[in-house]
């Protein structure tokens, strides 16, 4: 099914949404909420029904559904939607923004032609059709197999990886090429219920931080060959506008880098597990109380 309402094309069996040629592919959440508020315009929907729909079978903080709703503005506002989508009504819940003519089509049922073309071609070609399709069957399978094992045996240095508990109060972005070295700290912050994400690289953390909203962002200084890694995305981020508070969390003590990261804009440096906690909770000391 394909909807397109303001500047948008939003295709629920892609999961992606186009606007103005920029396309992304939405987070399931994210994509559900907006197929839901579509599917029963011009309804509220109260945040009981919501969050039964979004999150079946869990518990989850009052904030949760907020947070998603806020996300979803924000990445549709980034992508440079022309009108605001979801509308919040005081009291009641949200709805999709009853201005906005949608339109709704239906995709080709591609499933059927393609099974009326196969029984077709099978009819006419006999076993000289079913060796072919055996034999890309087998491909395929080889390919899973390989891609399987190679996902595998790189998961633990490439992979990027999200962790928040279900009644989580908040996010934690964290950059570092070697996030297994991070693992205690990361399971401090889990039981404390703050949400953890993990990428390796400046470009992925930028492009996160594009799409979601972080409480926290924690960075190594150095990662890939580059020295002043951390220093360089705390940089990038400021200069577009991104104040989410940010710290380096590294092995060396060094005043000097400590005086730069403030400089530009960072909230510190920490070298060791007992003072990044206490920097970190601090963003997060009205939901703990």
């Amino acid at each position: 099914m394909e909807y397109r309402f303001s500047n948008v094309i939003l295709n629920a069996k892609t999961q992606t949404l186009d606007v103005s040629d920029k396309k992304v592919v939405l987070e399931e959440r994210a994509l559900n909420l907006l197929l839901y508020l579509l599917d029963t315009r011009p309804k509220v929907c109260n945040q009981q029904e919501l969050v039964a729909y979004l999150w079946p079978d869990s518990v989850v903080s009052p904030w949760s559904l907020p947070r998603l709703v806020s996300d979803t503005r924000s990445l549709l506002q980034r992508l440079g939607v022309d009108q605001d989508i979801i509308v919040t009504v005081r009291g009641q819940g949200y709805k999709f923004n009853p201005e906005l003519r949608v339109i709704q089509q239906s995709a080709v049922d591609e499933t059927q032609f393609n099974i009326e073309a196969i029984s077709a071609e099978q009819n006419a070609q006999g076993a000289h059709l079913k060796f072919w399709i055996g034999l890309t069957l087998f491909m395929c399978t080889v390919c899973i197999w390989l891609v399987i094992n190679h996902s595998f045996e790189h998961l633990d240095d490439n992979e990027f990886k999200a962790s928040e508990p279900l009644d989580a109060i908040g996010r934690i972005l964290w950059v570092d090429d070697n996030p297994k070295n991070n693992k205690k700290e990361q399971k401090y912050f889990l039981k404390h219920k703050i949400g953890v994400y993990n990428t390796t690289s400046t470009q992925e953390a930028l492009l996160l931080l594009s799409m979601y909203e972080y409480n926290v962002v924690i960075s190594d200084m150095g990662r890939q060959g580059e020295p002043l890694a951390g220093l360089k995305l705390l940089r990038a981020m400021r200069s577009r506008g991104d104040e989410t508070p940010f710290y380096v969390y590294t092995w060396v003590e060094s005043e000097s880098q400590n005086t730069v990261i403030k400089s530009a804009g960072g909230q510190g440096v920490a070298t060791k597990k007992i003072d990044l906690y206490e920097y970190v909770l601090l963003h997060f000391h009205n939901e703990i109380m």
